[in-house]
C-alpha cells in the first residue's frame, strides 16, 4: 500500500509536470512564430540598409582620395550580393527573417574583418563606420540572445585577428583610431539584445496569459449560460409537470366545494384539501415567480384600478384567518385618495398580500395593520406610503439582515414554543418593490412586533372607474350560442375544463392530441379552441399552425401549464390569440375565456 501511495503521488506529480510541459512548448512556439512576425520588417530594414549604405560609405574614401576606396567598394559589392542570395532563401521561406539578418550580421563581421586586415591610411572612418553598425543593430535587432552573443564573439575574435596577423598596423594604434569603441560596443551588443528581446517576451506572456484567462473566463461564462439555460428548461419542465396535476386537484376541488354549499353539512375535510391545494398552488407560484424575476422575465402591467375596491378585497380575503386567531385586522386607507390609480395591481398586491400574510402568521395576540397614505401629489402622480405592522413576535436583530433572502429561516422563541418562518415571500416582495423602482424597509424588535414599509409613486386620474358586473351574476342562459373545442392529453384537466363549460351550458368538443384537434376542426365550426402545448402524437404549436391555414380568425387560447415568459412570446408568435396558465379557479378561467366568446363583462 505504501508503494502504491508513492506510484499514484509519482504519476500525478509526473502528470502535472508533463502539463507544464506541454503549456511551455506551446508557449515558447508561439512566442516564436510571435517573434518572428513582429521583427519581420526590422530584419528586413537591417539587411536593406546594409545593402545599400555599405557602398554608399566607400564615397567618403573615394572623396578623400584614400586609395582605401579601391578594395573597399569591390568588397562591399561582394557582401551586397551574398545578402541577396540570404533575401532569396528568405523569400523561399527557406530561412526565417532573424535567421536572415543574423546570417546577414555574420558575415558582414568576416568582410569587416577582411577590409581592417588591408591597408589604411587611418582607421577612424571605419571604426566609426563599425561602431555605427553596432548601434543600429542594436537598436533594430529583436534576436534570441544566442544570435547576439555568436556575433559579438565573431567581431571581438575575428577583428583584432585580422589586424595583429595579418595587417602592417598594431592593435595599438587600431585602439588608438576608435577600435576602442567597436570592441565596446560587440560586448554591450548581447546585454541590449537581451534586454530588449526578454521585454518584447515579457509583453507576450503578459497578453498570452491574459488570453488565457480570457479564455477560461469565457469558458466558465459559456458553463454558466448553459447552467441557467439548464435550470430555466428544469423549471419549465417542473412548472409543466407540476402545474398539471395540481390544475386537476384545485379545479376538482373547487367544483366539488360549489356541490357542497348546497349541503346542510359541509365536508370539513374537503375545506382541508382545499386550503392544502391553495397552500400548495402558492408555493410553486412563489418559486416560479422568483425564477422568473431574477430571470428579467418580469415586466410591470400598469392597468387603472379602484384603490378602494382594491383595499376592500384583500382585507376580506385575510378577514378569515384573522378572527381564527382572534386578532384585530385593521385596513387604514387615506379617504383623499384619488377614485383611480394606475399600476400593476397584481404584483403589488401580491407584495401586500406576502406582508398580511406573514404578519398574521406570526401574531397570536393583537393586531395586523395596513396603512396607506398619501405623502406628495403632483398633476402626474401620487406618492404612497404602505406600511403593514403587526403587535407579533418581531424580528432578532441578528437575523433582520438576511430576512429577504431566499429561503430565509427565522426562529423565534415565544413562551410556549419556537416558530419558524421559511419561504420566499419577503425576497419576492423585495424583487417587486425594486421593480417598482423603490424599496422595502424593516423596523422590527423582538417581542414587539414588526413593520415592513415602502413608497411608490403611481399616476393617478380624479375620474372614477365604471363598475363591473359580477361574474357570478351571469347566468348559463344568456351565454350566446357557441362551441368550444378542448385540446388536452391530461384526462383530468379535460373534465376540469369541460366542468366548468358544462356549468354554464356551453357546449364543447375534446381532444386528447393535437391532431385530434386538427381533425375535429376540419369537420366542424367553433367559435374558440382550448389548445394545451405538450401533447403526444402532434403538440399544441403545430395544431394551431394546421388550423390557422383552415381559419385565420378563430380565437385559440394556450391553456398550460407553462409559466414562463419565452413559451408565451413562442405561443403568440405561433398563433395563438391568449395564454391562460394552469392551475386556475372557474372566476379566472371565465373572465378570461367569457371576451373571446363576444360576452362583455359590465
Amino acid at each position: 500500500m505504501p508503494f502504491l501511495g508513492v506510484f499514484l503521488k509519482f504519476n500525478v506529480q509526473k502528470g502535472s509536470y508533463l502539463k507544464d510541459i506541454q503549456y511551455s512548448e506551446s508557449f515558447e512556439q508561439l512566442w516564436k512564430e510571435e517573434a518572428e512576425v513582429r521583427t519581420r520588417i526590422p530584419n528586413r530594414l537591417f539587411c536593406v540598409t546594409f545593402l545599400i549604405c555599405n557602398p554608399l560609405s566607400s564615397i567618403a574614401f573615394f572623396l578623400s582620395g584614400d586609395p582605401f576606396f579601391y578594395t573597399l567598394l569591390p568588397t562591399h559589392l561582394l557582401s551586397g550580393a551574398v545578402i541577396l542570395g540570404y533575401f532569396f532563401l528568405h523569400s523561399r521561406k527557406v530561412i526565417s527573417g532573424q535567421q536572415m539578418s543574423f546570417y546577414t550580421f555574420a558575415t558582414l563581421i568576416c568582410f569587416y574583418a577582411f577590409l581592417l586586415s588591408r591597408p589604411h591610411l587611418s582607421y577612424v572612418q571605419s571604426c566609426l563606420n563599425l561602431t555605427l553598425a553596432v548601434i543600429f543593430a542594436a537598436l533594430v535587432l529583436r534576436w534570441p540572445l544566442r544570435y547576439a552573443l555568436v556575433v559579438s564573439a565573431l567581431g571581438l575574435v575575428l577583428y583584432p585577428l585580422a589586424i595583429h596577423f595579418v595587417s602592417d598596423t598594431t592593435l595599438i594604434s587600431f585602439f588608438e583610431q576608435g577600435g576602442v569603441f567597436v570592441m565596446a560596443g560587440h560586448f554591450l551588443f548581447p546585454f541590449v539584445v537581451k534586454l530588449s528581446y526578454n521585454e518584447g517576451k515579457r509583453n507576450f506572456y503578459f497578453r498570452y496569459t491574459l488570453q488565457q484567462q480570457n479564455e477560461a473566463l469565457e469558458r466558465q461564462k459559456t458553463i454558466a449560460e448553459q447552467a441557467t439555460r439548464a435550470k430555466t428548461d428544469f423549471l419549465s419542465m417542473m412548472s409543466h409537470e407540476i402545474r398539471t396535476p395540481l390544475n386537476g386537484i384545485v379545479g376538482m376541488v373547487h367544483l366539488m366545494m360549489q356541490e357542497e354549499e348546497n349541503r346542510d353539512k359541509p365536508n370539513d375535510l374537503l375545506k382541508t384539501l382545499k386550503f392544502s391545494a391553495d397552500h400548495l398552488m402558492a408555493v410553486v407560484n412563489d418559486v416560479l415567480d422568483f425564477n422568473k424575476i431574477n430571470s428579467n422575465h418580469v415586466v410591470l402591467d400598469p392597468q387603472p384600478f379602484n384603490p378602494f375596491d382594491f383595499f376592500d378585497i384583500l382585507k376580506k380575503t385575510f378577514d378569515p384567518k384573522a378572527d381564527e386567531k382572534g386578532i384585530s385586522l385593521v385596513f387604514a386607507i387615506d379617504p383623499s385618495l384619488p377614485p383611480q390609480l394606475i399600476g400593476d395591481r397584481l404584483r403589488l398586491s401580491q407584495v401586500i398580500t406576502n406582508l398580511v400574510h406573514n404578519a398574521i402568521k406570526f401574531t397570536a395576540r393583537g393586531s395586523v395593520a395596513l396603512h396607506v397614505r398619501e405623502v406628495a401629489r403632483t398633476p402626474g402622480a401620487i406618492t404612497l406610503n404602505f406600511e403593514v405592522a403587526d403587535t407579533g413576535i418581531g424580528i432578532p436583530k441578528s437575523e433582520q439582515a438576511g430576512i429577504f433572502g431566499i429561503f430565509t429561516q427565522v426562529r423565534v422563541r415565544t413562551h410556549s414554543d419556537s416558530i419558524t418562518g421559511t419561504g420566499l415571500g419577503l425576497a419576492i416582495s423585495k424583487e417587486l418593490i425594486r421593480l417598482f423602482n423603490s424599496e422595502i424597509h424593516l423596523e422590527s424588535e423582538e417581542g414587539k412586533g414588526s413593520k415592513f414599509s415602502f413608497r411608490l409613486s403611481l399616476p393617478y386620474s380624479t375620474e372614477p372607474i365604471a363598475g363591473r358586473q359580477p361574474l357570478q351574476e351571469i347566468a348559463p342562459e344568456t351565454i350566446p350560442d357557441v362551441r368550444i373545442l378542448v385540446a388536452d392529453d391530461n384526462k383530468t384537466n379535460l373534465v376540469v375544463a369541460t366542468q366548468l363549460l358544462k356549468r354554464k351550458n356551453i357546449p364543447y368538443d375534446t381532444a386528447a392530441n393535437g391532431q385530434e384537434a386538427y381533425d375535429l376542426f376540419k369537420q366542424n365550426r367553433y367559435d374558440l379552441v382550448l389548445m394545451d402545448l405538450r401533447m403526444p402524437v402532434m403538440d399544441g404549436f403545430e395544431s394551431t399552425t394546421l388550423i390557422r391555414q383552415l381559419d385565420p380568425a378563430v380565437p385559440i387560447i394556450a391553456l398550460t401549464a407553462s409559466a414562463f415568459e419565452n413559451e408565451k412570446e413562442r405561443a403568440m408568435a405561433s398563433g395563438f390569440s391568449g395564454y391562460f396558465i394552469k392551475p386556475f379557479i372557474p372566476q379566472d378561467f371565465y373572465a378570461y375565456i367569457f371576451p373571446f366568446l363576444g360576452i362583455t363583462l359590465k
